[in-house]
């Protein structure tokens, strides 16, 4: 995780020192803010090989099951209807993550503030979910 976040840190340090030429007066707070960063998304990565990842394994291998999905049909009469729950699935995941996205909550937040409200922060995030 610091070989993900260095790149960004080092641009965001590197322009403060080089263009703008100033030290942060909150530098120790934004130091101690960049080390709770890398314990945050190292428990967070932690928690989806631990978790996430083989529980979707399981799902994946369970809802392509050809016992599960020709339950109820003839032998060999499968379509690609039939795999409505694997749609279902994916649609959940991919909505579910998108509004979860930390990203796009912070570029809700600011596209409201920017245009005075016009823009919704649920409104915006719904709309990007329902497009992935």
């Amino acid at each position: 995780t610091v070989r993900d976040v260095l790149p960004i840190a080092a641009i965001m340090f590197g322009f403060q020192f080089f263009v703008l030429r100033r030290v942060p007066a909150n530098l120790t707070s934004i130091l101690w803010g960049f080390g709770w960063v890398l314990v945050g998304l190292s428990l967070f990565l932690l928690g989806l090989e631990w978790c996430l990842f083989p529980l979707g394994r399981l799902m994946a291998g369970q809802l392509t099951d050809p016992a599960f999905i020709q339950a109820g049909h003839a032998a060999g009469a499968i379509d690609w209807k039939d795999y409505y729950w694997v749609y279902i699935f994916a649609f959940a995941i991919g909505f579910s993550t998108t509004i979860a996205e930390p990203s796009l909550i912070a570029v809700a937040m600011k596209a409201n503030e920017v245009s005075g409200g016009a823009i919704s922060i649920s409104g915006l995030r719904i709309s990007v979910a329902l497009g992935v």
